[in-house]
Parts: structure tokens; sequence; C-alpha cells
């Protein structure tokens, strides 16, 4: 059988591919297709679900403002002009004329006490000084007739003495004369000169009797002054027993001790605390850091016992010390309050110092956005959607909180709270609109 082989021409000429070839190629890029519209789906409605939207919430502008700062502060009503009495000698309740919350004036006798045992060391001393009277009365008198009497006998013996002079000169006359003998000279001179030994024995003995008489008296009159000291610490000490008030002022408080009649009172027992209830002060522990921003005259409000008491500062502590807490320095502030008003002393109060105004300050409304948003994060407005924007405040004073960088004067964010969609950068608000302050 005869071959025929034959040329084909090839150039310009496509493959042939089958149906069935075609078939899958279509539906393999149909699949692709597919899958590739589903993923887009997928991942732009996933994404649309994590945008939350809400409908109920609160904006707030931020504004430009001056910032009034204070501080807090606690402390005690004290009354500074207050005095304990304390029982200065042992002695029994005898009488009480006072009770708690009476005001008495200085000098005014609160109690007595009976005090035996002094009041018979007293009988005693005042006997034994009318003693020691007479005694200096009878010292005196003796040496007054003592003295007398020896000048007397000086004045006798003088006249003795000038009568022996002349006795001698006499004789001495007559002796020269021959008319005299010697043992009549010489006795008469004998006699003048135990005459004049006399008189030397007689001043001295009045000399010594001045001297002696005047260091009994002296000796005496210390006697006396140191009994009328004794008497007069003894009467000071009974008087001390009439319990009086050294000040004008109320009865805080007595010695229950005082009310039963026969009842012994030790001496240094607690008898009565008088203080001057018009004269009333809050003692404030208030930081050391803010000492700088205070001033003699500053005002301040107060809440002591439900009541809101204005004061003024008059006292500011420069030495400071460890606050109650353990955890800061303090300093003690005193504070007057401004017209009558009627504290108790010991009352706790809490104290809202101004420090001084911040102007243009960027300021927000206080909100429970605070809390949960950590006091870091806001959600800023922009069109109907709000963005999750970290911030920094700083004061927080009254209603409002000073925004210190993050925002700008006229920005809106939310001020309501933030629990349901803190986890979300980005919100979705609804059409209709939150509350806006």
């Amino acid at each position: 059988m005869a071959e025929v082989r034959k040329i084909i021409q090839v150039e310009n000429s496509k493959p042939l591919i089958s149906k069935k070839k075609r078939r899958n190629g279509y539906i393999a890029f149909g699949a692709v297709l597919i899958l590739g519209v589903s993923l887009f789906l997928i991942i732009y409605f996933s994404t649309r679900e994590n945008i939350v939207n809400i409908g109920d919430y609160t904006i707030a502008t931020v504004i430009s403002g001056d910032l009034t700062t204070s501080t807090e502060a606690s402390g005690t009503v004290v009354l500074p002009t207050q005095v304990s009495i304390v029982n200065m000698e042992r002695g029994y309740a005898s009488k009480i004329f006072v009770k708690i919350g009476d005001t008495v004036s200085n000098s005014t006798v609160l109690a007595i006490l009976d005090v035996p045992d002094l009041e018979e060391n007293r009988d005693d001393l005042e006997s034994n000084l009318f003693t020691a009277n007479i005694d200096l009365e009878e010292i005196e008198l003796s040496l007054e007739y003592s003295v007398k009497e020896l000048e007397t006998s000086l004045r006798r013996i003088q006249i003795d003495i000038s009568e022996a002079s002349l006795e001698v000169s006499d004789k001495k006359k007559l002796l020269e004369l021959q008319s005299s003998r010697q043992s009549d000279y010489e006795g008469a001179l004998d006699q003048l000169e135990i005459l004049q030994e006399q008189k030397e024995d007689l001043i001295f003995n009045l000399e010594r009797q001045k001297r002696e008489g005047e260091l009994s008296i002296r000796k005496q009159k210390a006697q006396i002054k140191q009994m009328k000291t004794s008497l007069n610490r003894i009467n000071q000490d009974i008087n001390d027993a009439r319990i009086t008030s050294p000040i004008a002022g109320d009865v805080l408080s007595l010695n229950e001790d005082l009310t039963v009649t026969g009842s012994l009172i030790n001496q240094n027992a607690s008898l009565f605390t008088i203080a001057d209830t018009s004269d009333v002060f809050i003692d404030l522990e208030v930081y050391e850091q803010y000492s700088s921003f205070l001033e003699i005259g500053g005002r301040m409000e107060l809440l002591i016992s439900s009541n809101i008491v204005e004061a003024e500062i008059t006292q500011i502590g420069q030495v400071a010390s460890l606050s109650s807490d353990g955890l800061a320095a303090t300093i003690t502030v005193r504070a007057r309050p401004l017209g009558n008003v009627d504290l108790t002393p010991g009352a706790s109060a809490v104290a809202d110092i101004p420090l001084g105004t911040k102007e243009n300050a960027l300021l927000l409304p206080r909100g429970s956005y605070l809390t949960t948003g950590n006091q870091k994060y806001v959600y800023l407005l922009e069109g109907n959607k709000a963005y999750k924007t970290e911030v920094a405040f700083g004061e927080i004073q009254g209603t409002q909180v000073e925004v210190l960088n993050g925002l700008k004067k006229g920005d809106r964010v939310i001020i309501s709270s933030y629990q349901n969609f803190i986890d979300q950068d980005t919100i979705e608000l609804k059409a209709v609109i939150g509350e806006e302050r």
C-alpha cells in the first residue's frame, strides 16, 4: 500500500483546545471570583459590625475660662482659751456651785473643799505667832529698861568721878601746903581710879546690852516673820480649797466626786475645765505643698456638723509635721469663724481652701466619662462619629475639670459614661443627637 505523505502548514495556526478543558477553565475562574467577593463582603461587614452605634449620650464643648483651684483639709474645733483647774491640797468635797454648761466670770467660786488638817495647823500657827509677838514686846521692854538702868548708873558714876576728881585736886593742894598727909592724897587718887574703871565697865556693859538686845529683837522678829510666812501659806492653801475660776467662760467638765459631800479629793486631781467659748477657732491640717498659696486673712468655707461656716485664716504654721495618715507633710492652719456661730469644741471640720485662679484654662464639665475613661481618654466628635482620643486632665474643681492637652477650645466630646464602648476606637452616632451641656 502506497504511503501518502502530506506536508501541513502550521505557521499562524492555533492549537486546538477541547471543549471540556474550556468549560473547566470557566468554572475555576468563576469560583475564584466568587471567593474574592465573599471575602470582601465578610471583611466589610465584620468591620461595619465593630463600629458601635449609639444614640443615648451627652456631649459638651471645650471652653476657655478661669479656674479657681482649692484644696480640702480636715480639722477640729478648738478653744484656745481653756484652762484645767486642779486641786492644790488634799481635802473633802463640801459645796459645789456650778454644773456643766454654766457660764462663769473671773474669780467666781466654783466649789469649796474641807481641809481640817490645814485649819488645825493654821490655828496652831496663829497661837504661836501671838506668843511670839508677846515675847518680842518682852525683849524690847527688857532691853529698854536695862539700857536705862545702865545709863543711870553711868550718869551717877560720872558724878562720883567728878567729885572724886575734886577730892584728889584738894588733897593735892593740901599736900603741897603740907596740910595733909601723903596717904590721904594717894587714897583719894585710888578712889578716882576705881570710879573710872567702874565707868569703863558700865560703858562696856551698856554697849553689850544694846548689841545683845538688838540681836535678840532681830532674832525674834525673824521667827515672827517665818511664822507669818507659814501662816500665809496655810491661809493660801485653805483659800485654794475655795475653787475659783481664773477666767470668764463656760464650764466644760467637772470632777463628779465634787457632787458627793465628804468625798476625798486628792492633791493634783482635776476639778474643772473652763473655756472661753466666745473665742473659737478651727485648726486644720493642710498639705505643706500648698503653704505658699495661703495668706493671713484668706477666706474659706467649712463643713461642720452639716452646717456651712465661713472663716478666715488667722495663723499659718511654720513647722511641718507628718500627717495623720503618715503619707505626707502637713502644717497647722488656724481659722476663725466669721459672724456669730455656735460651734461644739472637738467637732470635726472639713474646709475647702481656695488656692488661686488659673486664667484662660481649657475646661469641661465633670461627668461619668472621667471614671469610665480612666481620666485618660475622651471620645472626640467629628461629624456623625466619635474617636477615642488621649487627653491629660489637670485640676478637678467643683463641677469643672481642667484639660491640659489633647483637646482645644471648641472641641465637642461625649461626657456621659463610656462603659459600653471604651474598648472601641471609633463609634458611630445615631441621627438623634444626645443632650448637650
